[in-house]
C-alpha cells in the first residue's frame, strides 16, 4: 500500500461518522481514531416515494356474532375424552348451556370447559392436543336458529 492510498483512506475516515477504524492489508496495520463529540450526525434517511394507487385501504375485519369460549387457563386442549373417541363438539352442532365443549389439561388435571349458553358451534380455532394460552379464543358459539 502506498502513501497516496493511505492518505485517501485517512481522508475518507475523517469525512465519515466513524470514531475508530482498523485496517490490515498484507504486513501493514493501520489504526485510525478520532475524538468523539457529543453531537452525533447521522446521514439523512433515504426518501422513498410510493405511488398512491399502490396503497390499499386497510381491510375491516368482519364482525362475527356469537360468544367466544376462551381458555380459562394455560394447558393442552383435547377435543375428546380419549384418543380415537368422538369429539365433544363439531362445527354445526347444537349445544345447550353446560354441555362439555373440550378439556384442557394443566398439571395432570383434566379441566372440562362447558358451554356458557345454548347455541350452534360456529368455529373451532384450536386443534386436538395443541397448547393453549390463558384467555385464548377456542370455540365460537353462534345463536341457535
Amino acid at each position: 500500500m502506498n502513501t497516496e492510498a493511505i492518505k485517501e483512506i485517512m481522508e475518507a475516515f475523517e469525512a465519515s461518522a466513524l470514531a475508530k477504524m482498523e485496517l490490515e492489508v498484507d504486513n501493514m496495520k493501520l489504526k485510525l481514531e478520532k475524538a468523539v463529540t457529543s453531537e452525533v450526525v447521522l446521514p439523512a434517511a433515504p426518501q422513498i416515494s410510493v405511488p398512491v394507487s399502490s396503497i390499499k385501504p386497510e381491510e375491516k375485519k368482519e364482525e362475527v356474532s356469537g360468544t367466544w369460549v376462551k381458555a380459562p387457563l394455560v394447558g393442552t386442549y383435547y377435543n375428546a375424552r380419549s384418543a380415537g373417541s368422538t369429539p365433544f363438539v363439531e362445527i354445526g352442532q347444537h349445544v345447550k348451556k353446560g354441555d362439555v365443549l373440550c378439556i384442557i389439561e394443566a398439571m395432570k388435571v383434566m379441566n372440562e370447559i362447558h358451554a356458557p349458553q345454548d347455541g350452534v358451534i360456529a368455529e373451532i380455532l384450536v386443534t386436538n392436543e395443541s397448547m393453549v394460552e390463558y384467555d385464548q379464543d377456542l370455540i365460537r358459539i353462534g345463536d341457535a336458529l
